[in-house]
């Protein structure tokens, strides 16, 4: 399996970084999620190797793929934490495992093993674990990311100017107004803008019982309310 492993890693075109956490996951997946760094959503998403679930769905562990490989381990941590009365067995750990896959597809493994610890340290199951528990965790989890993607972006926007490298500084409904003003005056980078704020609150209105931040919560009502 290693001499496969290793034709796998020289075939494919990936950064440095992303090659050796890719070769370490294959080594030994019980090692490498023990090693996963997890401090918060914001060094998650910026300081670890780009290296989501969907591309270790495209290399074979054995009889299954990698990501179905490490992802079980990650719910049967979870298992094996929580003295439940009914709990997950075997083939349940592996449908679970199935859709987060397919869900939520563009997390990385750093952020599932966020998302699980912070439920172990303050989940209630109620003496019942299963796959729709923990897909709600990762759902509250995608909210709160959700938030952060979005408020990242307008920073990052701002700091493209050259004239300005500060944080932004008018607040987050008085941005968004004046992006949809720019937007219909032909501005083609508001536009671009706008239209990925619009996908993304449509996105979070369907989810908005998870949303924590006042101003997300006013850009959903201004999008009902049209």
């Amino acid at each position: 399996m290693e001499q496969e492993h290793n034709l796998v890693l020289a075939k494919t075109n990936l950064p440095a970084t992303v090659k050796k956490a890719l070769k370490d996951l294959l080594t030994s997946p019980k090692a490498y999620y023990r090693g996963l760094q997890k401090s918060s959503i914001k060094s998650i998403l910026t300081d670890t190797p780009e290296l989501p679930i969907s591309e270790l769905a495209t290399i074979k562990y054995g009889d299954i793929n990698a990501a179905q490989a490490i992802v079980a381990i990650a719910i049967s941590e979870v298992v094996q934490f929580f003295n439940v009365g009914k709990t997950m067995n075997d083939i349940q750990v592996a449908i679970t495992s199935d859709l987060i896959i397919d869900r939520f597809y563009y997390f990385k493994l750093e952020e599932i093993k966020y998302c699980f610890h912070r439920a172990m340290c303050s989940g209630k199951v109620y003496d019942r674990l299963d796959g729709n528990i923990i897909i709600g965790w990762l759902n509250d989890y995608d909210a709160e990311r959700d938030e952060f993607c979005s408020l990242n972006i307008i920073n990052e926007n701002k700091a493209h100017k050259a004239d300005d490298k500060s944080s932004i500084s008018c607040p987050y409904d008085e941005f968004w107004d004046n992006q949809h003003k720019l937007a219909e005056a032909g501005d083609e980078e508001a536009i671009e803008r706008v239209k990925f704020h619009e996908d993304l609150i449509k996105k979070m209105r369907e989810k908005k019982s998870f949303v924590s931040q006042p101003f997300i919560v006013r850009q959903i009502q201004k999008e009902e309310n049209k």
